[in-house]
């Protein structure tokens, strides 16, 4: 029964967070606005380099929430991109957004 309950509980949480998709137009403003270099870094060539990110915005800043990536600096270098972002689009502040930045080697 205990695990039952905690397997309703898991299932729930995912919805409170909203994916990339579901408004388009800050998704579309933040990949306009976002510029990382990422000269000083070495991509791995052999698999994915991504950064999701989980965060809401607040007073039309990025507030951050959680993220995850292949790299720490990678990751930290998108932190400071988007907290540092000034968003025009409506988002809701209640909702947690999800997005995948996926990063290749040129």
């Amino acid at each position: 029964m205990k695990k039952f309950i905690i397997a309703i509980v898991l299932a729930i949480i995912p919805l409170g967070v909203t994916f990339a998709g579901e408004n388009p137009k800050l998704f579309k403003e933040i990949s306009r606005k976002i510029k990382v270099d990422l000269s000083g870094l070495k991509l791995d060539e052999s698999q994915d380099n991504y950064v999701i990110v989980y965060f809401r915005v607040v007073n039309q800043e990025i507030s951050v929430v959680d993220s995850q990536g292949t790299e720490e600096q990678l990751t930290e270098l998108m932190m400071c991109e988007l907290e540092e972002m000034f968003i025009n689009t409506e988002a809701d502040s209640s909702t947690i957004y999800q997005y995948k930045f996926t990063f290749e080697k040129e």
